[in-house]
């Protein structure tokens, strides 16, 4: 181990002249592997060499489309990726509680595709022995899916829908389940739904569907839903009113929670009676402010679930067994063919949910 002024660090570079590899997006050409510097680091960074990295088939996919689509040189090069778990190389001199070596987490925008990332403090939270680091790299998707069910603000004994078996699906029906809450999945991937915990009461997207949800949510009526798809979920959701808990006067009470990428088209007023529907887009407060993400934390009194908090959270429920994401990781593909590994996630019914690239 060696000390300068700004950083501890431990020998071991990504190359002999410390350069990278890291995956990005190109306008007009799409994804390629690409050698560059390492990042400067200040601080309140902390440099890691990961292990594994989550390919998110939403976001990125969605992304990539967009700018190999554009123009040649429309679009600034973009780096893909923002969940990973790896080893410690080096701590800018402000970081509090990691060491070179330590295994950790990370999420957010520096936590992308290389083989070696810069990633502010708050946003790196060490892994406990014996939780699998594979299972770890989800840890944005975890956090995604815990604000939403924040959000739903869901009480013990509660019917929850959770619309979609996709990752964020697979998330939140998890974390319902841990609230205490009395849950269903509407899917009709037969693939996506046998990787639900076991016992876990699923209908399919059809009439017959429709008519299962709302016998299991009698008497009380469905209390939440949380819309975990992509697309349009208008439908879903005008047929889901009938289904929702109703006031003596006929109208529809509940809250639907929005942690996907869903788009709807409703007529507001006596159409949806008093039911709330809120987006949840971020992984916790914090998150893409620098100023908390470099160390400078909010009073937890006032901002209790912070994002740093949150991935706490989830290390602490697989450290003692409460979560068991193992189901999800479909497949580990080699950082360098990571071309593949989004081929596969792109081809139409790929039966793969979380795929990783191992270094």
């Amino acid at each position: 181990m060696k000390k300068t002024d700004s950083v501890c660090e431990i020998d071991d570079l990504s190359s002999e002249n410390g350069d990278i590899t890291v995956i990005q997006a190109v306008a007009g050409k799409g994804l390629e592997l690409a050698r560059g510097a390492t990042v400067d680091m200040s601080k309140n960074d902390v440099e890691i060499a990961p292990l594994y990295s989550f390919i998110s088939a939403g976001t990125e996919l969605r992304s990539l489309e967009v700018i190999k689509d554009a123009e040649p040189g429309s679009h600034p090069n973009a780096k893909m990726g923002y969940s990973q778990a790896g080893v410690v190389k080096r701590v800018g001199k402000a970081v509090k509680g990691i060491v070179p070596g330590d295994r950790v987490v990370a999420i957010g925008a520096g936590a992308y595709h290389a083989t070696r990332t810069v990633v502010a403090q708050n946003l790196v939270v060490p892994l406990p022995v014996g939780v699998c680091p594979q299972e770890a790299s989800l840890a944005a998707m975890f956090c995604f899916a815990l604000e939403s069910v924040y959000k739903s603000d869901v009480k013990i004994g509660e019917n929850v829908v959770v619309f979609g078996a996709g990752m964020m699906g697979q998330m939140a029906t998890r974390l319902y389940q841990i609230a205490g809450a009395r849950v269903c999945v509407m899917d009709s991937n037969e693939f996506r739904l046998n990787l639900l915990p076991e016992g876990t009461v699923t209908f399919p997207l059809s009439d017959t569907g429709w008519d299962g949800l709302a016998e299991w949510a009698r008497p009380y009526g469905v209390e939440h839903a949380s819309v975990c798809f992509g697309g349009d979920a208008t439908e879903a959701v005008e047929k889901l009113k009938s289904c929702l808990a109703t006031a003596p006067d006929g109208v529809p009470h509940g809250r639907i929670v929005f942690p996907g990428g869903a788009k709807i088209s409703l007529l507001m007023a006596s159409n949806m009676g008093n039911v709330q529907l809120l987006s949840s887009a971020k992984a916790g407060p914090g998150y893409r402010d620098p100023a908390y993400e470099s160390g400078v934390d909010y009073p937890a009194v006032y901002v209790p679930h912070t994002v740093r908090r949150n991935v706490h959270t989830m290390l602490q429920l697989m450290e003692s067994g409460t979560l068991d994401l193992s189901r999800l990781v479909s497949r580990c593909v080699p950082f360098a063919d990571a071309k593949l590994a989004y081929e596969a996630l792109s081809q139409p019914n790929a039966e793969l949910l979380a795929v990783l690239l191992e270094y």
